[in-house]
């Protein structure tokens, strides 16, 4: 073999060589780089130990994550209206800002008391026909059907004494108790030529005068809301009185699952506000119990208040509490109903409201982002949530109006 021949195959040598020393050196890299990758992913999120939250709870992604080398692209709110695990996928940059996607699974439980609303004692008649749950307000956080019960020994045709103990369980297995002491008594003697009379009443009212004097500023308006209780309105007198806006009942519902009714002083009300230059809201008295009624019912009152300017929106007015039980609501199903209801005003331009005392906006509402129309009778509102307007008063005296009117407050910014 010649020395060139040689020189030529150590020079090819080389160069495979240094090809194969190259190749393995990207081999490696590649290696190294995806497995480092792999290591950064891995060690990009670590989520908490506890995985599981109460039913309709509100909850972000943010919320199960204990450590996270990175950036969520992201915070997504999670549905926690379904019971059971759910799985959930977000995005997120990793330290070398590439971004990833990973699965969060968490359980949604319902860990939730019903809540019983009653009295410590109860009187009925001897006889008494009706169901001795409904004496008490009760609720449950999720299931329209709780189980109600009254334990203990009890006889409604035997005047007494008992002690009693109301029950009510959800289908979680969840429960709750509340004693109390049942008293039944004779009726009393029934007399054909006995005559009732209701006592005088002794309340003096409050001029919306000296709520002017002591509420109102740049930042509130004093205004009212009527019905037909309040009969024939001087709207002009009204309107000199100070009154700067008003509400104004549209109609109502005749019980569960009943007509709906316009109020035979709607139409009088409205247009002689209206012609007063007094900016009007209309409220609807519902006892709607499901989203297709609350629905039904809002686009009825769309089609009452078509020809009218209405600056104040639309009030849901769902007050009957002491009938509560009959309706067969969860507090989640009676949010529901009472969102479809102000969804389906805001569908069409027109702003939609929930009106409600503070003991059940505390006790009951979740209103979240809805406007609130607050009922606190009290010389200041304590209620700690959001609210546009207050209904300080249900004893007010206005020119124009005989008897007592419904005082309200209104905060525009």
């Amino acid at each position: 073999m010649t020395s060139q021949l040689k020189a030529k195959k150590i020079k090819y040598l080389t160069i495979a060589i240094a090809v194969v020393l190259c190749l393995f050196a990207i081999i490696t890299f590649l290696i190294y780089n995806h497995l480092e990758n792999q290591r950064i992913d891995r060690e990009a999120v670590t989520f908490t130990d506890n995985l599981t939250i109460g039913f309709n709870t509100p909850a972000k992604i943010s919320d199960f994550i204990a450590q996270l080398n990175g950036e969520l692209i992201e915070d997504q709110a999670i549905n926690t209206t379904t019971l059971g695990k759910q799985t959930v996928k977000f995005d997120f940059f990793n330290l070398k800002h590439k971004k990833r996607t990973r699965e969060l699974t968490i359980n949604i439980i319902d860990d939730l008391k019903p809540q019983i609303y009653g009295n410590s004692t109860y009187t009925v008649y001897q006889g008494y026909t009706g169901e001795l749950t409904d004496l008490m307000m009760s609720v449950d956080d999720r299931d329209d059907h709780p189980k109600r019960e009254i334990l203990g020994k009890y006889d409604l045709e035997q005047p007494g004494t008992y002690q009693l103990t109301y029950k009510i369980t959800d289908d979680y297995h969840n429960s709750s108790e509340k004693n109390f002491t049942l008293q039944v008594i004779e009726p009393p003697a029934s007399s054909s030529n006995q005559t009732w009379q209701l006592a005088p009443s002794t309340a003096s009212g409050t001029p919306i005068a000296e709520i002017i004097e002591q509420c109102q500023t740049h930042k509130t308006k004093v205004g009212i809301d009527v019905s037909e209780w309040q009969g024939k309105i001087d709207w002009s007198k009204v309107k000199q009185a100070g009154v700067e806006f008003a509400f104004i009942r549209l109609g109502y519902q005749a019980n569960y699952g009943g007509e709906l009714v316009l109020d035979p002083y709607f139409k009088s009300n409205i247009e002689a506000a209206l012609a007063a230059k007094i900016p009007v809201g209309v409220y609807f008295f519902s006892y709607a119990n499901s989203t297709t009624e609350a629905e039904n019912q809002a686009n009825w009152i769309i089609e009452q208040i078509k020809p009218y300017q209405l600056d104040l929106g639309i009030a849901f007015d769902w007050e009957n509490w002491q009938n509560f039980n009959q309706a067969n609501l969860s507090q989640y199903s009676l949010g529901q109903v009472a969102q479809t209801f102000i969804n389906t005003v805001q569908d069409k331009s027109y702003q939609g409201l929930l009106y409600s005392s503070k003991n059940y906006l505390d006790l009951i509402w979740r209103p979240e982002q809805t406007t609130i129309w607050l009922a606190q009778y009290y010389h200041k509102p304590t209620y700690e949530g959001d609210f546009t307007f207050w209904q300080l008063s249900d004893q007010g005296q206005v020119d124009g109006i005989n008897g007592f009117v419904d005082l309200n407050l209104w905060y525009p910014d």
